[in-house]
């Protein structure tokens, strides 16, 4: 044990400066360069010696606020601190900016979105002097400030809503409890230290245990120890090597820990894993030591997988009643989806048999299923399915079904028909569809429902040694929602190429796939639920649809059980058969539609299952042991890890009052010592987090922060642009409870919040940086402000405020976006699906994080697809015809009042002279090429409205 650690066990809990150690030397070398090292050795690092002096590794100071500038017109200390520097460089601040740049700034820097026409409106109105602060005021108490401010949070804690690990990043279902979480404490304005502690030890701080009564605060603290686990956790996908195991099981906790290192104290803590920081006085021991503190709720020996992470805390009856509503909305749903389902079964014109199996002949169907796709000199795995095999990996004929039995082994293998079918159709509109019916989601032994009913189209060629490539397309049956499709599957060579329907895989239902040929060398794949189509298909080329067998995957401990195979393709050649195909997908369309807007209104009224919480606790009483591992290899483990504080933060002082402090030797309890630790008034650890937080908030309104690295507020980061100004509001965020809103109003009620941000030559000349911000810095909109900002102007925006995530999926054109039948559709972007390794396209383009660890900072970039997404995606498109509908529906008949109205609602301002009359142009200009066409006046005006989305005064903030 070190000596830090046997204090920080002892009653006392002192903790001492750790004392410069040996290190032991392993390789002699007998060069003149090994005595220079061993003389290096023995002296204290240069980081060490530096930290004594670094700005940020001191308690939090009040600096004294400098003389306010005869004829500057401060507002506020922050002016006098950034005026002082103007001063230094022969400098004047900029004058304040109009009414209308300074309404829409505010909106957007706060809230996300534009201002309302009714807001613009009032406040050119009023002519009182707080007419300003009033407007932030009712900016800062809406709930749409918490939900714009909690994004940003969420990025640097690392939210996503899915568990990571390469192409695998499975579901976390229940992340968005963490989600809402974040927005009611922001916008309650929770004190940031309390905000920081239930997220670090909510579970310990309040008390419950699982089988326990629950109440709101209860189930808040529990919700809030997410934050622990929001680092990608591929564990749950572990294939079964043991040491591939034990190294994700670390990458998780290890994840973990560079967050909390990244988010809370500015520091690159991850780089002392392996070895002592180079640039930090932060050593390899003070690593292991932190992860202690972490140890008991990462457990490696006791682990337990993300998705089984979970614990039941509801109030009082309120699971009892979800389950009754939840009933009969799944009664009102399985009645619309029967009477469907028996109109197309009524209706349907059948094609052409090639291939249908009932498994009621176990002698026939052998003759017609093999472990070998057609033509493959290969069986398909190792070892290969056996046809009515006692264990797994088999396939058995029973009771007139197939059964699927895995067996629990690693690898993928399959079965598959010893007939090939040619999946291209040859002419346009012809098809080829291949379905079946899944009985039960289980078979033979396996204790569990299977998490995919895995099948396949196109089967060639098992180990990728034919040389016709493509084929092999798995289509990955998800329980939960649409159906991940893998083309050349398995391998190295297979490809992810996005997501297929929209319904979930269940026992009693009939699934399936289309194939249409829609052009040369193009197909349209689209799912098929109970005989009737399910989401929008899929575009696929010829090189990915060779000839094959039709099969089932066995993969992963997946068992299930399915009847009536049948493949069939169309019969155009057939007049008769041709209408009354024709005449069958009208008549059924029209049915979809109507029982989808029902389906719609049902899906509105869900509500989420109550009680289920995504939690992080510690696995046990017993304290674990916690090595540090040399050169950060787990298979490489060393001397004993104690939970122990870092020196160069813990030379003074002692643990708060109050804090746990006997159970940081024991398992339980650990977290809240490092909690309170942190947020210890007067410490060198408080100051560094209050540092942070405020230069984080600095970030996100003026785009940059006072410190340009917020990640790095160590000596190998950048120093700050105004340290007193970063010191006194640090100081103030600290001193005054900690309060976000408190901060905000300070910050944009200050002259250089308010100032424009109209360039100037000798603003240019001598700082063209505006590192001094002698303006106020112009700066693309972020993502989620695009397009947030475009559902709002154009009258779209849901009014979701929390709840399950909206599913985001690849379309056609592999874009990934919500599907617009989704009740929620509209949402904004913090409550899309969060997925790592599938961005939502329109905010990937716009620079989104896919969230490998945290992102506080997104390095803005500018390349043709932004603005070929904002002309040619539908999403755009559809929010040019909303706006110009909008505009008619609200502003007359008169053209200028109609420009007015859309410039007002896309841009914050009225159109100037030269720009109506260029719109007015334009206008005519479209009405001319849409002459031929009906509507041609609502056209020309969605093409206009579109063009507002694309100006640069939409798109950046002035």
């Amino acid at each position: 044990m070190t000596e830090s650690g046997k204090l920080l066990t002892s009653a006392r809990m002192d903790l001492a400066p750790r004392q410069f150690r040996f290190q032991t030397l392993r390789c002699l070398r007998w060069s003149g360069a090994f005595l220079v090292f061993c003389l290096g050795s023995l002296m204290p690092s240069r980081a060490a010696v530096e930290a004594k002096a670094h700005w940020s590794f001191k308690p939090l100071q009040s600096p004294a606020v400098p003389e306010a500038i005869p004829g500057w017109k401060p507002r506020n200390p922050i002016d006098r601190f950034v005026h002082s520097g103007l001063r230094r460089r022969g400098l004047r601040p900029s004058v304040e900016a109009s009414k209308p740049v300074l309404l829409r700034r505010a909106a957007l820097v706060l809230t996300g979105l534009p201002p309302s026409i009714e807001e613009w409106q009032a406040f050119l109105k009023d002519r009182h002097p707080d007419a300003y602060r009033r407007r932030v005021q009712a900016y800062l108490d809406t709930p749409r400030r918490a939900e714009r401010w909690a994004k940003h949070w969420l990025d640097a804690a690392g939210y996503a809503d899915s568990n990571g690990y390469f192409s695998a990043d499975t579901d976390r279902p229940l992340a968005y409890r963490y989600r809402d979480y974040v927005i009611r404490s922001l916008h309650h304005d929770k004190p940031f230290d309390r905000f920081i502690r239930e997220q670090l030890a909510g579970d310990e701080m309040s008390g419950w245990k699982p089988g326990q009564p629950a109440n709101a605060g209860i189930i808040e603290l529990l919700e809030a120890t997410h934050f622990l686990r929001n680092g990608q956790d591929g564990s749950g996908e572990s294939d079964g090597n043991p040491d591939e195991v034990r190294v994700d099981r670390y990458y998780a906790l290890e994840s973990s820990m560079q967050i909390l290192g990244s988010s809370l104290l500015g520091l690159t803590v991850q780089c002392a894993k392996c070895h002592d920081h180079k640039f930090e006085p932060f050593t390899q021991s003070d690593y292991y030591s932190f992860q202690a503190f972490l140890y008991p709720a990462f457990n490696i020996e006791q682990w337990v997988k993300p998705n089984d992470r979970v614990v039941e805390a509801s109030l009082p009856g309120e699971l009892e009643n979800w389950k009754v509503a939840e009933k009969q909305r799944d009664t009102e749903t399985e009645a619309i989806r029967q009477e469907l389902a028996r109109w197309v079964r009524s209706h349907r014109v059948e094609g052409r048999t090639l291939f249908a199996d009932d498994f009621e002949s176990e002698s026939v169907s052998r003759s017609r299923w093999s472990n070998r796709a057609p033509g493959d000199d290969t069986e398909g795995g190792s070892p290969p399915v056996t046809w009515q095999g006692e264990a797994g990996p088999s396939a058995r004929v029973e009771r007139g079904s197939l059964h699927i039995i895995e067996g629990g082994g690693s690898g993928d293998r399959w079965i598959s028909t010893r007939a090939s079918f040619d999946w291209r159709p040859a002419r346009t509109n012809d098809w080829i569809e291949a379905s079946f019916l899944l009985r039960s989601a289980r078979a033979g032994q396996a204790g569990r429902d299977a998490d995919r009913i895995g099948w396949m189209i196109a089967l060639h060629d098992f180990d990728d040694s034919s040389s016709t490539p493509g084929g092999n397309l798995l289509i990955d049956g998800n329980p939960g929602g649409p159906s991940a499709i893998y083309v050349d599957y398995p391998g190295p060579d297979s490809k992810n190429r996005g997501s297929l329907g929209t319904t979930g895989y269940g026992p009693g239902r009939r699934y399936g796939v289309r194939i249409t040929m829609t052009g040369e060398d193009r197909f349209s794949m689209q799912h098929w639920v109970d005989d009737a189509p399910d989401g929008p298909p899929m575009v696929l080329k010829g090189e990915d649809l060779p000839p094959g067998g039709f099969g089932f995957e066995y993969c992963c401990g997946r068992s299930f059980e399915v009847d009536d195979v049948r493949v069939a393709v169309s019969r155009r050649e057939d007049p008769a058969w041709a209408k009354a195909s024709s005449e069958f997908e009208q008549a059924f369309a029209e049915r979809q539609k109507s029982a989808d807007q029902q389906l719609q209104e049902i899906a509105k009224r869900r509500q989420p299952r109550p009680g289920q919480v995504a939690w992080v606790s510690d696995m046990s009483e017993k304290t674990p042991v916690v090595r540090v591992l040399n050169r950060g290899n787990p298979k490489t483990p060393g001397v004993v890890a104690e939970p122990a504080f870092p020196a160069f933060l813990s030379g003074v002082g002692h643990l708060p009052k109050g804090s746990q402090a006997d159970g940081v030797a024991q398992a339980r309890g650990r977290r809240t010592a490092w909690a309170d630790w942190l947020t210890q008034p007067g410490s060198i650890q408080e100051g560094l987090l209050a540092r942070n937080l405020v230069n984080r908030v600095w970030l996100q309104i003026f785009g940059t922060g006072l410190v340009s690295t917020p990640d790095n507020l160590g000596q190998s980061g950048a120093n700050p642009t105004h340290p007193e100004l970063l010191e006194w509001l640090a100081w103030e965020f600290a001193r005054s409870g900690w309060s976000l809103k408190r901060l905000q109003a300070l910050i944009l009620d200050s002259a250089v919040f308010r100032q424009s941000s109209a360039s100037r030559a000798e603003g240019l000349a001598k700082d063209s940086a505006n590192a001094s911000l002698w303006r106020f810095p112009v700066r693309r909109l972020d993502a989620e402000s695009i397009r947030d900002g475009m559902l709002a102007s154009s009258g779209m925006l849901g009014a979701k405020s929390h709840g399950p995530y909206v599913p985001t999926a690849r379309n056609g054109a592999g874009e990934v976006v919500v599907d617009e039948k989704h009740p929620d559709a509209f949402a904004r972007s913090i409550f899309l699906q969060q997925k790592r390794t599938q961005v939502a396209t329109l905010l990937g383009v716009f620079d989104a994080p896919s969230i490998v660890f945290n992102c506080s900072k997104r390095e803005p970039t500018t390349m043709p697809l932004q603005s070929l997404n904002l002309l040619n995606s539908e999403f755009a498109v559809r929010r040019g015809e909303d706006l110009a509908r909008r505009v008619f529906k609200e502003a007359g008949g008169h053209e200028q009042d109609r420009l007015n109205h859309m410039f007002l609602l896309a841009l914050g301002r009225l159109p100037r002279f030269g720009e109506s009359m260029e719109c007015r142009a334009f206008l005519r200009k479209q009405m001319e090429s849409y002459r031929t066409r009906e509507q041609a006046g609502i056209r020309a005006w969605s093409d206009l409205g579109q063009s507002m989305y694309l100006m640069n005064a939409y798109l950046y903030l002035e």
